[in-house]
């Protein structure tokens, strides 16, 4: 009976020895399960998307920002007034900008109204084009939402917001900007801006 009893005892401990080592492996995959979830989550809870706004088209037609900031490309965002002669005055710089980089870098325009800084005036706009047409997206904004494109209060205009591919808005350039300046800060941003912050011109 004593043997059978010390026969038991081995088993017992050997079972527990099998569970224990069971309990430790199943505990390891859980940590390292929960440590890759959390790896993926803040990864992307990182990941820049852009500005998450909503403005009008000057065609009427309501649309996120996110559809083009954070898409893969680097976006240029100009915020500008038909009635601002600074602003018109840099118009010819953005579209050659645009034309020579189409496909590759996007262009959008952000129209507020001038001097009042309120919501842009749709006829004053349509006005302009007539004269002057711009070929790439053009939106319009207050003060309110065009602070919150560009991620600061707005001051003054014109004023050049640059996004990053990833979505996130690496510079703002108030005042007149040459394509030059624009081309030069993108080719150089991985090597030499890339682990500054926010740039406040170039």
């Amino acid at each position: 009976m004593h043997f059978l009893v010390e026969i038991y005892s081995k088993c017992q401990g050997e079972i527990s020895k099998q569970g224990a080592m069971l309990y430790k492996f199943f505990k390891m995959q859980l940590i390292l399960y929960l440590s890759v979830i959390i790896t993926v989550f803040f990864h992307s809870s990182a990941r820049a998307t852009g500005p998450d706004v909503k403005l009008m088209r000057i065609d009427g037609i309501e649309q996120s920002l996110t559809d083009y900031i954070g898409q893969g490309k680097w976006v240029v965002v100009n915020v500008w007034s038909p009635t601002c002669t600074a602003c018109v005055t840099e118009l010819p710089e953005l579209e050659r900008f645009e034309k020579k980089h189409r496909g590759n870098i996007t262009v959008l325009g952000v129209t507020i109204d001038f001097p009042s800084f309120e919501y842009g005036k749709i006829d004053i706009i349509k006005r302009f084009l007539r004269h002057h047409p711009l070929e790439y997206p053009l939106f319009l904004a207050d003060l309110e939402s065009a602070s919150d494109v560009i991620g600061n209060r707005l001051v003054g205009i014109p004023l050049t917001a640059i996004f990053h591919p990833d979505g996130k808005a690496v510079a703002r350039w108030p005042g007149y900007i040459d394509i030059d300046e624009i081309e030069e800060f993108m080719e150089n941003y991985s090597k030499y801006y890339a682990d500054d912050e926010l740039t406040e011109g170039f």
